[in-house]
C-alpha cells in the first residue's frame, strides 16, 4: 500500500553533498559550466570593450573622442577604480539583499545598458563624450560584485584544493575562449566603426543575464538563491533610503560644482584617484574588524593581508602597463603583412591563444597527475611571480632598440611567458582567498580581493598624473619587473610560514 506522508525535503546539507559529489561536466559540478559560459559572454562584452576603447578615447573626432593618450589611459583606469569601488556595494548587496544569482542577472542588464549608451553614434563631440560618460557610469554599477567567484568555490568543499584550483583555471579557459575571438572581430570592425563593437558587447552581456536565469536553477538548486546574510525589512527600508540620497547628493554636488567651474577634468581625476585608495582602505577596516567573524576565521587575516598586499601590486602592475602596451600595439609594432594591416586589438588574442593552450595543461597537471596534484598553491604562485616579470623588461628594450616598427615576435614571446605563468598561477591566488573567507562574508572576501585593484589603478592614475605618454610609461616596466622577482622569491622563503597560518 502507498504511503500518504508527504515527502519531507532533504537537509540542505544532503543538497549541498550532492552538488559537492556532481561530476557531470569534465569531473566538476554542473554549476561550473553555468558560470563558466557566464564568464565566457563576459569575457567577450569586456574583451570587445577593452580592444577598442582606450582608440575609440584617443582617435580624433568624428572617429573618436579627441582626448590625448594621456588623457585616456587615465579615463580608463579611473573607470577601473570606480567599477571597483560599487564592486564592494556589489557584492555587499549580493550578500544581503539580491541573493548572488539575482546579482548576477541584474548586473549584467545594467552592464548592457552601459555598452550601449557608449555604441549610440557621436554627432557631435560633445555628445559622444556625453555618452561614453553615462555609459561608463552604468559600467561601473556591479552590481554582481564577485558572485561568480563565490559560487564557484561554494561548488567544492573547502578541503578541496586541487578541484577548486582547476575550477578557476576552468574560468580562465572560458574567458580565455572570448579574448580570443572578440578583439579578432570587434577589433578590425572598428577601424570602420568603433560603435558597432560596443553594440557587440552589451547583447554578450544580455547573453550572460539570460544564462544564469535559464539554467542555474537545476545546477544550483537552493545555493545562491537567497541572501547568505539577508537584511530585515527595516534594514531593507533604510538601505533603500541612505541610496536614493546618497545619489541625489553626489549629482547635485556634480552639477554645481561642474556649472562653477571648479570641476574640471584633472579635478575629477585626482578625486577618483584619492578615492580609489581611500575607500578600498576603509571597506578593509570595517570587514576585518567585523564582530561577525568568529576568532578561529580572523586567524587567517594576516596571510590574507600579505596576499592581498601582493595583489595590490599586481594591480599596480596591470594599471600601468595595460593602457602602455595597448598604445605600443598600435604605435610600435608592425602590423602590416602581405599588404593588409592589422587592428592593434588583433594582438591581444594572441594571450587568449596562449592561454587556451596552457591552461587546459595546468587544469591537468593540477588534478590529474600526482606531482601536480602535491604542488602547493602557493609554489605555483611563486614561480608565476617570478618568471612574470619577462614582459616587463623585453617590451621597454625593444622600444629602446628599435629603429622603425618592431617585429611582433617580440611581442608574441613576451606573450608566451607571460600567460603561461598566468596559468601557473592566476587561478591559485584566488582560489587561496575562496578558501580563506568566512562563510558570511565569502562574496565580500572575494571583493576585498578584487579592491586590491581598485588602489592599484588609483596608484596608476596617480603615475599617469607624471608620466603623461606610452613612451614614459613603457620606462617604468623594469621598476615593476623587479618588484615582481622579489614578490616571487618572498613566497617561495616564507612558504611554510604562510602555510601553516593559512591550514
Amino acid at each position: 500500500m502507498a504511503s500518504d506522508a508527504i515527502a519531507v525535503p532533504a537537509p540542505v546539507d544532503d543538497k549541498m553533498e550532492e552538488i559537492y559529489n556532481d561530476t557531470g561536466f569534465f569531473g566538476h559540478p554542473r554549476g561550473l559550466a553555468v558560470l563558466g559560459t557566464g564568464n565566457l559572454f563576459n569575457s567577450i562584452a569586456w574583451a570587445s570593450f577593452n580592444a577598442i576603447f582606450i582608440y575609440y578615447l584617443y582617435s580624433p573626432f568624428s572617429k573618436g573622442l579627441g582626448f590625448t593618450q594621456g588623457e585616456a589611459a587615465s579615463i580608463i583606469a579611473a573607470q577601473g577604480v570606480a567599477t571597483s569601488v560599487l564592486n564592494m556595494v556589489g557584492s555587499w548587496l549580493a550578500d544581503r539583499v539580491f541573493g548572488m544569482r539575482t546579482a548576477l542577472v541584474l548586473g549584467n542588464i545594467t552592464k548592457a545598458i552601459g555598452f550601449a549608451l557608449v555604441a549610440i553614434p557621436d554627432f557631435t563631440l560633445e555628445q559622444g563624450r556625453i555618452c561614453m560618460f553615462l555609459g561608463l557610469i552604468f559600467l561601473s554599477v556591479q552590481l554582481m560584485g564577485q558572485s561568480n567567484n563565490s559560487l564557484t568555490a561554494q561548488l567544492y568543499r573547502k578541503s578541496d584544493d586541487a578541484k577548486r584550483d582547476a575550477a578557476f583555471t576552468f574560468h580562465n579557459i572560458f574567458n580565455s575562449v572570448g579574448g580570443l575571438l572578440a578583439p579578432i572581430i570587434v577589433g578590425n570592425i572598428s577601424m570602420l566603426n568603433y560603435h558597432i563593437g560596443f553594440a557587440i558587447a552589451g547583447v554578450a552581456a544580455l547573453a550572460y543575464s539570460l544564462t544564469i536565469l535559464l539554467f542555474s536553477h537545476r545546477c544550483f538548486g537552493e545555493l545562491g538563491r537567497k541572501p547568505v546574510k539577508p537584511l530585515p525589512p527595516a534594514g531593507l527600508r533604510k538601505v533603500a533610503l541612505i541610496s536614493a540620497v546618497s545619489i541625489a547628493i553626489v549629482a547635485i554636488a556634480m552639477a554645481v560644482s561642474i556649472v562653477a567651474g571648479v570641476m574640471t577634468f584633472d579635478n575629477l581625476l585626482s578625486v577618483i584617484s584619492t578615492a580609489g585608495i581611500l575607500i578600498p582602505l576603509a571597506f578593509f577596516f570595517k570587514l576585518f574588524t567585523s564582530k561577525d567573524i568568529s576568532k578561529k576565521e580572523r586567524r587567517v587575516f594576516k596571510p590574507m593581508g600579505k596576499l592581498l598586499t601582493i595583489q595590490v601590486y599586481q594591480a599596480v602592475i596591470w594599471a600601468v602597463t595595460g593602457p602602455a602596451t595597448l598604445i605600443y600595439m598600435d604605435q610600435y609594432l608592425n602590423r602590416d603583412f602581405m599588404g593588409f594591416t592589422f587592428a592593434p586589438a588583433t594582438f591581444v588574442s594572441i594571450t587568449a591563444v596562449f592561454a587556451l593552450i596552457f591552461n587546459p595543461i595546468a587544469t591537468y597537471l593540477w588534478t590529474a597527475t600526482k606531482t601536480g596534484a602535491s604542488i602547493r598553491s602557493l609554489s605555483k604562485m611563486a614561480l608565476s611571480y617570478a618568471l612574470g616579470s619577462v614582459t616587463l623588461f623585453v617590451i621597454p628594450l625593444t622600444v629602446t632598440l628599435a629603429t622603425g616598427k618592431i617585429n611582433p615576435l617580440w611581442y608574441i614571446l613576451t606573450m608566451v611567458v607571460d600567460t603561461f605563468t598566468g596559468a601557473v598561477g592566476g587561478p591559485a591566488g584566488t582560489s587561496l582567498i575562496a578558501k580563506m573567507a568566512p562563510k558570511s562574508y565569502d562574496t565580500q572576501i572575494q571583493t576585498a580581493f578584487g579592491q586590491c585593484t581598485t588602489i592599484g589603478n588609483g596608484i596608476g592614475m596617480v603615475v599617469f598624473m607624471f608620466a603623461t605618454t606610452a613612451q614614459q610609461q613603457i620606462a617604468l616596466f623594469p621598476w615593476l619587473g623587479v618588484g615582481t622577482i622579489l614578490i616571487g622569491l618572498y613566497l617561495r622563503y616564507d612558504q611554510k610560514n604562510l602555510e601553516a597560518a593559512i591550514a
